[in-house]
């Protein structure tokens, strides 16, 4: 049977995926059909857009990229192993991350609770069952 530590990782996985991707297509819609094409994810209304929007939006989603890849790494690494550092590293950046979109995109209403659920979701999965396996076998460092 998997444990809990493995259940926490993949959530961290698949989080880090979900970035990775929306990274790509935020790029590869930015790079392909202009900067407005890329904001239209948000909402933008087709009104132009100065110069250093398709940059602002690309610099936003290589940080989407850098994160997702950051957790998988940190996951396949540390939290397979049920390690204690994996899970606090992770958290904190996954936290962080998140943080940012609730307090930049949902808030404000760029981005609905409904659209950015996958990611919350998938944090709270990981850190609950990455929490309950060093809560149970807290000898992993």
């Amino acid at each position: 049977m998997m444990s809990y530590a493995r259940f926490g990782a993949i959530g961290f996985c698949l989080w880090g995926l979900l970035h990775v991707v929306g990274a790509a297509y935020i790029l590869i819609t930015t790079h392909t059909s202009g900067p407005g094409a890329g904001y239209m994810i948000y909402g933008h209304d087709g009104a132009a857009l100065p110069a250093a929007a398709g940059g602002i939006l690309s610099y936003f989603a290589y940080l989407l990229a850098i994160s997702g890849l950051t957790s998988i790494f940190v996951a396949l690494k540390f939290n397979w192993s049920n390690s204690q550092v994996g899970l606090t590293l992770n958290t904190m950046l996954v936290a962080a991350v998140e943080l940012g979109l609730v307090l930049f995109l949902i808030l404000p209403g760029y981005l609905s609770i409904a659209d950015a659920l996958p990611g919350l979701g998938l944090f709270g999965f990981a850190a609950i069952f990455g929490g309950v396996a060093c809560r149970r076998d807290p000898s992993h460092v």
